[in-house]
């Protein structure tokens, strides 16, 4: 039946547009949580880097202290 046959390839197309849509979709989300997590690990690093130099301080002015307590 040639109406059958067209009403099903019709849906079978708008049924490929959606989920390409949704891949799309998806896609550009993975993509924008990838460059919020890189995002994030550069700052947590920088975190991490000011920490331990300020913990480096700490300890030269540790060092002060007890060389002037001798």
């Amino acid at each position: 039946d040639p109406h059958r046959w067209l009403a099903e390839t019709k849906w079978l197309c708008e049924e490929v547009k959606e989920r390409e849509s949704k891949e799309k979709k998806l896609r550009r989300y993975l993509l924008q949580s990838q460059e919020q997590l890189k995002h994030f690990t550069q700052i947590k690093e920088a975190e991490h880097q000011s920490l331990f130099k300020h913990m480096k301080k700490q300890e030269k002015l540790l060092e002060e202290v007890h060389r002037e307590k001798r």
